[in-house]
């Protein structure tokens, strides 16, 4: 099953945070990931049906600065909420992950991006990326889930978290320049 739910919440200073903003945020991408969660965990058990339940975080649960603060947290906390949940759903042999994407020009970020996919991948391929020259594809995502899902592949995978980014929020490839031996 997979688990997504998302809504990007307004920019802004936490100055001038909007609890009314935040609470809906949390009711979409949080509270919703949890119910798909407990609906799918209450039929897999009743069913006796072992597999894999898959939540879509985002790369701004690892990297703060990526959306606004109650989307960052929201997300953050989808993580956090799968990491508990396999913890209590392996017992039956269902497995719980999530994948967090970055720079992959969904409706979403196309929509907050007022541009063409195809420049939010080519802009993601020279500045957010490791992988110079290549941005992210729905693609990308799909193949990460379809891992997930598998019995054979990941049946060992849970309480994971898949970040899908081209290396984005794990490192700074600004002075990559010091790897160079000319």
């Amino acid at each position: 099953m997979f688990n997504n739910a998302g809504i990007p919440g307004r920019d802004g200073s936490i100055t001038n945070l909007d609890p009314g903003d935040t609470n809906r945020i949390l009711a979409v991408n949080l509270q919703g990931v949890l119910n798909g969660i407990k609906h799918a965990a209450r039929s897999m058990i009743r069913t006796g049906t072992r597999g894999s339940i898959i939540c879509a975080a985002s790369s701004a649960a690892v990297m703060g600065g990526l959306g606004s603060h109650g989307y960052t947290a929201s997300k953050g906390a989808v993580v956090a909420a799968a990491r508990s949940s396999a913890c209590e759903l392996g017992e039956y042999g269902i497995r719980v992950n999530c994948i967090s994407a970055h720079g992959v020009p969904s409706e979403m970020l196309v929509g907050a991006a007022e541009m063409a996919a195809e420049e939010v991948a080519e802009i993601v391929g020279e500045r957010g990326s490791l992988v110079k020259g290549r941005g992210g594809k729905v693609e990308d995502v799909a193949y990460g889930a379809v891992f997930l899902a598998s019995e054979e592949e990941a049946g060992f995978v849970t309480g994971h978290n898949l970040v899908i980014d081209g290396g984005y929020t794990c490192a700074n490839g600004n002075m990559s320049f010091i790897y160079r031996e000319d």
